[in-house]
């Protein structure tokens, strides 16, 4: 089937799996409100779904947390999750969000890896060593007090990268640029990254399509790092055996941002699709993200 067919039948079935909340629920038959889903979601409904994007705007701003960041789902606790870089990307060019939007660029630029505590860096740089990494570059947390990992690191920096003002918020560069060289630090040598080390126990590990595709995204203005054209080799060499709609979408962004001809990829995952029942509301909306990569990478990359 035409991608673009294939398109607008799955944003027609978002549309139809959106909860009265305006948001987005992770399986079908939930009707939680999850914020991952959802940012995804709202990004990939097209304009003539205005009215649904404008309930999932609404529910973003209402869902927000007093102190500025989005928690991972509703109901979570509220101090808040790496969910606050998706909700900034999926509010970005909406005046009336702006100061939802400040409160949480403010946050996320507080939120930062344990390993960035002075206590902490010691101790990863003398009593454990198991993994390689320098921990004075430190990203951003799957949640508060734990460690920097690579997905998290590379939606804030996305998010940060958004800034068109400093707006009071002068440690962004600053960030932005601390967030790069822990996603250089942790690449896999052979190329590409995993959720978070390149090399542990002495041993290297293997990088996974998606977390490559997402930091490739990440890392868009730093194609000068010797890293990132062989990283990008290896997911283009990947791209092609890859059956699982969720890492083949990713990686389709991710070529596309780098002007690498994604077209039979995309005609390959409109096929795919066609033959799968996704009930991740996550995997199906990435899919329509990369079906439409051109308009995504507006949205997540520019």
């Amino acid at each position: 089937m035409n991608a673009e067919v294939r398109l607008l039948g799955i944003r027609q079935i978002l549309a139809q799996k959106q909860l009265l909340s305006g948001g987005w629920p992770a399986l079908t038959l939930s009707s939680q409100t999850v914020l991952e889903p959802t940012a995804y979601s709202m990004m990939a409904l097209g304009s003539d779904l205005w009215d649904e994007h404008k309930r999932a705007r609404r529910c973003l701003v209402r869902c927000q947390n007093p102190n500025g960041s989005w928690p991972a789902f509703i109901g979570d606790d509220d101090e808040g999750s790496w969910a606050t870089a998706l909700a900034l990307i999926a509010l970005r060019n909406y005046s009336e969000n702006v100061p939802a939007q400040l409160k949480g660029f403010r946050w996320l630029l507080r939120s930062a890896g344990k390993e960035s505590s002075l206590l902490w860096r010691w101790k990863f740089q003398t009593a454990d060593r198991h993994a390689r990494f320098d921990p004075n570059k430190f990203g951003w947390p799957w949640q508060p007090r734990t460690n920097s990992w690579v997905v998290p690191t590379a939606f804030a920096i996305l998010a940060l990268n958004q800034l068109s003002c400093t707006c009071d918020l002068e440690d962004s560069e600053q960030r932005i640029r601390r967030g790069i060289e822990m996603l250089l630090d942790r690449v896999c040598p052979g190329g590409g990254w995993n959720a978070g080390n390149g090399v542990v126990y002495g041993g290297a590990l293997a990088p996974h399509p998606d977390d490559t595709a997402i930091a490739l995204l990440a890392l868009k203005n730093h194609s000068d790092e010797p890293v990132v054209p062989k990283s990008l080799e290896w997911l283009e060499g990947t791209a092609t055996t890859l059956s699982a709609p969720w890492s083949l979408a990713w990686a389709v962004l991710a070529l596309a941002a780098y002007s690498r001809n994604v077209r039979p990829l995309v005609g390959f995952l409109a096929d795919l699709v066609g033959h799968i029942d996704i009930q991740d509301t996550a995997t199906l909306a990435v899919v329509a993200l990369a079906l439409d990569f051109e308009r995504s990478l507006i949205l997540l990359a520019s």
